[in-house]
């Protein structure tokens, strides 16, 4: 970089510039003011210092023992069990609020031709101000059924964070349980959602728009032709497969506005099940290789998603040896199934930056045997 205090080329030793002349990176030359035809005009404004991001311990609890005594009240008990470690995870032995469940969490699962990962971490945006993360997921996988669920609480409902968790632990438990993999079973989950989280904020004698959460949900098992595949979508975020060719699907767009973050349904309001019923796809795929599904943390930072795609499931399957395209600074990590923890490897690549990113990040991903061989590793020279 040149010497700011350099007097640019075709201005006088007084300082004076001329009109043509431009300042060296904006910087110090605009504190002056400008003179024209012997006019002065007012000086640029200088440029506003980088943000200075704190990282505080949320005071509040994640769930208040009012709130969770009126919650389990309405939950079935394996979907009570779930969120009962939910509450638990947040409080310490001492009853202490433990900053680490703040900051996120991970989970790995391995079953015959499958893994599932999946990650959340607390945005700066939270992070700064001492609240809690508000996204919630949960990865399944069983003997031949596999369920990955995510959701974005809203940012703009006080208990959003609750929602979301309630609304996840909901529809895993009843993909789970459902004795056939259709349509008809994950509209009945989303459903069975909307009821519990009514039920749910008439208990906290609450407004259920303050329990307002996205989903994505996706099941899958293996079927005469590849895999019977079902997936919806509530809200913003992006839910893509990848097949073992290395096409990138997406099922259905997000739900979002004209501005980044907006979003025209949560559950659980009245339209839910709409919005739902619209979203809801049954797939027959021959050739599954991959499902990754994120909340806007991460789809508004790799924009448009379904292009990005391949080059992030190429850094989780293959490592992360230098930051994706766009990204201010990214760690480098191991491939996620290389990983001793896939779940604390996955946390970890959440942790890149991009400015004017700093919402709250989860990500959940499903890999089949032939992933590793469908996506090829990422690198700078790759367009992404």
């Amino acid at each position: 970089m040149s010497d700011q205090s350099a007097v640019p080329e075709g201005a006088s030793s007084s300082g004076t510039v001329p009109a043509h002349a431009t300042p060296i990176d904006g910087a110090t030359a605009a504190s002056a003011p400008v003179v024209t035809d012997g006019a002065e005009t007012p000086a640029e404004p200088p440029l506003p210092k980088p943000a200075t991001w704190t990282v505080k311990a949320p005071t509040a609890p994640w769930c208040p023992p009012a709130h969770r005594e009126a919650i389990l009240g309405v939950l079935a008990p394996a979907v009570a069990a779930r969120f009962t470690v939910r509450c638990d995870r947040t409080v310490g032995a001492d009853g202490a609020l433990r900053d680490d469940a703040a900051r996120g969490d991970g989970v790995h699962a391995q079953a015959g031709d499958w893994s599932v990962t999946g990650a959340s971490r607390r945005g700066r945006r939270h992070a700064h101000v001492g609240e809690w993360n508000e996204d919630a997921y949960v990865a399944h996988l069983g003997a031949t059924r596999g369920v990955l669920v995510v959701a974005d609480g809203a940012g703009s409902a006080s208990w959003s964070r609750l929602g979301s968790a309630v609304a996840v632990d909901v529809i895993v438990q009843a993909l789970i349980d459902a004795p056939a993999l259709n349509a008809d079973a994950m509209n009945e989950a989303l459903a069975n959602a909307v009821d519990v989280l009514t039920r749910a904020a008439t208990a906290m004698d609450v407004a259920p728009r303050l329990l307002r959460t996205t989903i994505l949900a996706a099941a899958w098992e293996p079927s005469a032709i590849g895999h019977r595949l079902v997936t919806t979508q509530v809200g913003d975020g992006s839910l893509v497969l990848a097949h073992t060719d290395g096409r990138i699907h997406r099922p259905a767009a997000g739900d979002g506005g004209e501005w980044s973050g907006e979003v025209h349904c949560f559950l659980p309001d009245p339209e839910t099940m709409t919005r739902a019923r619209a979203a809801t796809v049954e797939h027959d795929v021959p050739d599954l290789a991959a499902l990754l599904l994120v909340t806007d943390g991460i789809d508004d930072a790799f924009y448009p998603f379904a292009k990005h795609a391949p080059a992030i499931l190429g850094q989780l399957l293959h490592g992360a040896t230098a930051p994706l395209t766009g990204l201010a600074a990214q760690a480098t990590a191991p491939a996620l199934l290389a990983s001793s923890a896939p779940e604390a490897t996955l946390h970890q690549w959440l942790g890149f930056e991009k400015r004017g990113e700093n919402d709250d990040r989860t990500l959940a991903v499903a890999l089949h045997r032939t992933a590793s061989h469908a996506i090829a590793p990422w690198a700078p020279s790759a367009s992404a």
